[in-house]
């Protein structure tokens, strides 16, 4: 596919992903936000990663609602049209950093989004079986490796500016890249395998395979990391708050 249609393409799969994602379809949930919590938005963003995840990003990250990306293999990415769940994300933001301060609100939401990638170095989960949603989740070794192996996307990779979102309506938020969602290979399953330690075969023509009822296992295992992300933004704790 010629490199020019390639943004565009991954704008229309993303934007799906978000109405897929969104308990309301094809509505955007936060259009009509003050002009000066945008601009705090687009300022944080462009200023540098902090080095410290605080009290205020890791309330958020508690509240982040997973999503599915529907982009090639298809990935996890934070919810763009309701990052907080269902309801307004401004108020819930402040509410979850006990602030009136909505600007500061917005900002910090966004930080703990761009820190989302490093929390899932920075913090640990026993493998075990977990509430999620109406269900549980049984979170296993096996997804602790693979949710640290996910390469994460930039907006600009992801075709879309953060003010694009947010004329929208929606928030900026990263997601797993869904065609090499653990590293250089679209045959994404390999990399799995790779990463856990499974048998991984050279062929005469110097690629790589597994066998077919492991590639299964593995595609399976890479469906789970949307429940299992959810699962370990909800409750996994801290090894260290420094990126």
């Amino acid at each position: 596919m010629p490199r020019l249609i390639q943004p565009l393409r991954r704008q229309l799969l993303r934007l799906a992903g978000i109405l897929l994602c969104s308990p309301v379809l094809a509505r955007a949930a936060d259009n009509g936000l003050p002009r000066a919590v945008r601009q705090r938005i687009l300022t944080t963003l462009d200023a540098p990663l902090p080095k410290v995840l605080n009290v205020h990003h890791l309330a958020l990250i508690r509240r982040f609602n997973i999503g599915w990306s529907p982009v090639e293999s298809g990935a996890p990415m934070l919810n763009p049209a309701y990052p907080l769940g269902k309801g307004d994300t401004l108020a819930l933001a402040m509410q979850a950093i006990a602030s009136k301060d909505a600007a500061l609100a917005a900002q910090r939401l966004m930080e703990a989004a761009l820190l989302l990638p490093h929390f899932v170095q920075m913090a640990n989960l026993k493998p075990g079986s977990y509430a999620y949603g109406k269900a549980s989740f049984t979170l296993t070794t096996r997804h602790l490796i693979v949710l640290r192996q996910q390469s994460w996307l930039s907006l600009e990779m992801l075709g879309m500016g953060a003010e694009d979102y947010l004329a929208e309506g929606y928030w900026p938020t990263p997601s797993v890249d869904g065609k090499r969602p653990y590293g250089d290979f679209t045959n994404y399953p390999v990399e799995m395998a790779q990463a856990l330690g499974l048998p991984v075969h050279h062929q005469a023509d110097g690629s790589l395979t597994i066998t077919p009822m492991l590639r299964t296992e593995l595609e399976a295992l890479h469906q789970q990391t949307m429940p299992a992300l959810q699962v370990f933004v909800r409750e996994a704790g801290l090894r260290r708050n420094t990126v």
